[in-house]
């Protein structure tokens, strides 16, 4: 009877290992200030899991009118979100144009973008698939997420450990983004698929008008696209809208995690070109 009674807990320490397992597995790493270029704010902070293989790269590009703001805007629940669909997370800082400097928005596309390249030249050392990278950001990051969707071609500076013809981006998802006339010119043929966010009280910068324009260059284009607009919140909604489970609205999470699905993993084609209206709750 002992020796029946040992047996039986040796494999029920066995069976618990296994189950087990999977979650030791699924440890997640977080690599902070990896370096990607000589400026101080030339870092970035890497979330990923050890069980990735070939996995999609999310970049979470932070607003703050290109003179404040850090990678520190990437929260648990974006993390969460992100790597809910088997995505790396990288938040990078950029140069800001505080007073006295010479700094230009210009300048925090190129730096973002330079983030991107090194990714892209180191990806698989976080399990990462170079080829598939989506670019999303809030407010000014907005805006530098849609030059490096978007923008065809690339001058790098001397400086630039890595120059790639392009980035290899899949997807777009701007919160608020400033899009300028000369951005949405630059959509074209073949881009990636754009998800946008504006809320009806935008900052003066920000009019959802500029969410309708791209929208419409897009589908012009044949490009995929999905908007989000919320008559009754201000700037940079996504966080209650989307990112928070406490106050997320159902239908635009549901629409944003069939966008990753497809960008990300190539799974089904939704619905594109639309308006979701999300109403107060």
């Amino acid at each position: 009877m002992k020796d029946r009674t040992v047996v039986s807990a040796i494999i029920a320490l066995a069976l618990g290992l296994l189950l087990l397992a999977p979650s030791l597995s699924a440890e997640l790493k977080v690599e902070r200030d990896v370096r990607y270029g000589p400026h101080p704010r030339h870092v970035m902070d890497v979330y990923w899991k050890v069980e990735y293989k070939d996995a999609p790269i999310v970049f979470t590009i932070h607003g703050g009118g290109f003179k404040n703001g850090s990678k520190a805007y990437c929260n648990k629940d974006m993390q969460d979100l992100y790597m809910n669909k088997g995505c790396i997370v990288v938040s990078p800082n950029y140069r800001l144009m505080k007073k006295g400097s010479s700094i230009t928005p210009s300048d925090c596309v190129l730096d973002v973008a330079m983030a991107v390249a090194h990714m892209q030249a180191n990806a698989k050392k976080f399990g990462g698939d170079p080829q598939k990278i989506i670019s999303t950001g809030a407010s000014a990051g907005g805006h530098i997420s849609a030059q490096i969707a978007y923008r065809k071609k690339w001058d790098w500076p001397t400086e630039a450990k890595h120059k790639p013809e392009k980035l290899n981006i899949v997807g777009w998802f701007g919160n608020s983004p400033g899009l300028s006339p000369a951005l949405i010119k630059q959509v074209g043929p073949g881009d990636p698929p754009g998800f946008v966010m504006y809320g009806g009280r935008e900052h003066p910068k920000t009019p959802a008008s500029q969410g309708h324009q791209i929208q419409a260059a897009l589908k012009e284009h044949k490009v995929w696209s999905k908007m989000v607009y919320i008559a009754h919140m201000g700037h940079v909604p996504a966080k209650r809208v989307l990112f928070s489970p406490k106050t997320r609205d159902k239908e635009t999470h549901q629409s944003f995690s069939q966008f990753l699905d497809m960008v990300c993993h190539e799974k089904g084609k939704p619905e594109g070109g639309d308006v979701i209206k999300v109403k107060r709750k």
